[in-house]
This record gives structure tokens, sequence and C-alpha cells, in this order.
């Protein structure tokens, strides 16, 4: 084979192997320092978007949870008076019965009456008073939506309600008018206000179903998003054994290629030596 000056053919085969095997040795490097196998478009752009779709999808999914869960606080709190409202009711038509029977006079019907009133104002009290937010709750008729999912399009990623007036005064209890400083008016209170016990028992199933749904929609939210992050795992994160092997092959073709490097010196020797 002819001693070349200009060029070494050899020579330059070895520094362009030794080249690409120090890169994929740097490549896998990187990976294994960062834990992932896309780490740039360039290492597999399809991959990499998959994987960021994965990631938006979670932060939706995980935002929707954050949202039924607050929702969930709002519905304990909207419980938690309709129970004091439900006790209440139930004290009145203690009253009720109490001031309809004939053994007591106008003038303690009278005053069975004021604890009557009383409750009322507590009822009305409690209605303004129970918030969320800032947000009264049953002051008024008031609509709420929870979004708890990502896809407006679907019909299925949010919740509506309404929660109704609970106050005496309002005109879905209407029992502001109610007394009971006679036999016949406490009476007639008694057959209104079995209608606002089951009134206020329905508005407190109603409740009830709203904060079941979201507590399965919180367990479910919580089962994609682990499915999610296993998929994103399965498409981004690297093979550790894979890439050890891989690093392990460059390291091992590098050093060859830097030996190689060595013997395709010859070339140079042969040349100096007949200038010598």
């Amino acid at each position: 084979m002819p001693a070349r000056i200009n060029h070494n053919p050899h020579l330059k085969q070895v520094h362009r192997n030794l080249t690409r095997h120090y890169a994929e040795a740097v490549k896998q490097i990187e990976h294994l320092s960062s834990g992932n196998r896309v780490d740039r478009a360039s290492d597999d752009p399809a991959s990499l978007y998959m994987a960021d779709t994965f990631v938006a999808e979670v932060r939706a999914v995980a935002e929707g949870n954050r949202n039924a869960q607050q929702g969930i606080g709002l519905l304990q709190v909207a419980d938690g008076a309709l129970g004091q409202l439900g006790e209440i009711v139930q004290r009145l038509q203690s009253l009720a019965v109490q001031a309809a029977t004939g053994l007591y006079t106008d003038d303690q019907r009278g005053s069975i009456d004021v604890e009557f009133e009383g409750l009322k104002s507590e009822m009305d009290r409690i209605a303004k008073a129970t918030t969320y937010n800032d947000t009264p709750l049953f002051d008024i008729p008031r609509g709420f939506t929870i979004e708890i999912g990502p896809s407006i399009a679907s019909g299925n990623d949010f919740v509506d309600f309404t929660l109704n007036d609970m106050s005496a005064q309002g005109s879905h209890l209407n029992i502001g008018s109610l007394t009971i400083d006679t036999v016949k008016n406490a009476r007639e209170a008694l057959a209104q206000l079995q209608r606002v016990e089951e009134q206020v028992a329905e508005e407190r199933n109603k409740v009830a179903a709203l904060h079941n749904r979201l507590d399965l929609n919180s367990t479910t939210s919580t089962s994609i998003i682990e499915k999610l992050h296993e998929a994103e795992s399965n498409v981004r994160d690297i093979d550790v054994a894979r890439a050890m092997t891989e690093l392990t092959r460059s390291q091992i073709l590098s050093q060859a290629a830097a030996s190689l490097a060595v013997e395709s010196d010859t070339d140079i020797d042969q040349v100096l030596s007949l200038l010598g």
C-alpha cells in the first residue's frame, strides 16, 4: 500500500468512527442523566409529540379534579346548612303540634309563637349566611357549573346544578307568614310544615347525590391521571439497561478506534523514515 503525505484515508476513517462512537456515548450519557429516551424532537419527533399530548391531558384532568374537589367542599357546606334547617323545621313542627292542642290559652300560644317566629328568622339568617368563596348558597335560586374534565364538546365533563332559596321568607319554602298563635293557625301551619320538611329533605338528597357524583369523578380522574403518567413514561422514559449496554458498546468502540488511530500513523512514520 503506497504511503501518502497529504491524505491518510485509514486515519480519516478511524477518526470518523471515533467521532461517531464518542457522539453516541455522549448521547447515551445525556439520556441516562435525564432519565428520558426523548429529550428533543430530533430524538423521536412522533414520540415527543405523543408524550407532550399525554402531559397536556394530565394537566387538564388534574385541574378538573381540583374543580371537583372544590365542588365537594361547596356541597359539604350546603349539606351542613341543610342539616341545620332540617332540625329547625322539626322544631317548628313540634311547636305547631304543641300550639294546636286545646289545653293552652291564646296568651300561652303567643309565647310559643315567639320561639316559632325566632326560628323562622334563624332560617332566613342561615340562608343568607351560608356562603362558599363569598357566594351565598341559599339566599336565592342560584345555579352552579363545575368543569370536571377537559372536553366541553362531549357535554359530560361538567356538572350543572341549582340550589334553591331555603329562607323562610323565600318563594320555595314560603312559610314567612305562618303563625301558631291560635289553634286554627297552628293546625294550618302543621300541614305546610310537613311540605317544608319534605322540601328540605329533597334538597339535601340532591346535594348528597351531587356529592357522590363528584366523589366518583375524583376517583376516576385519579385513576386516569395514573394511567396517563404510565403511558407517558412508556413513550418518554429511557430503558436504563439498554442504554447502559449501548453506552458500554460505544465506549469500547471508542477505545478500539483510538488504539487503531495509533496504528494508522504507520504511513507517516514510513514517510519520515524515508526523509531521514
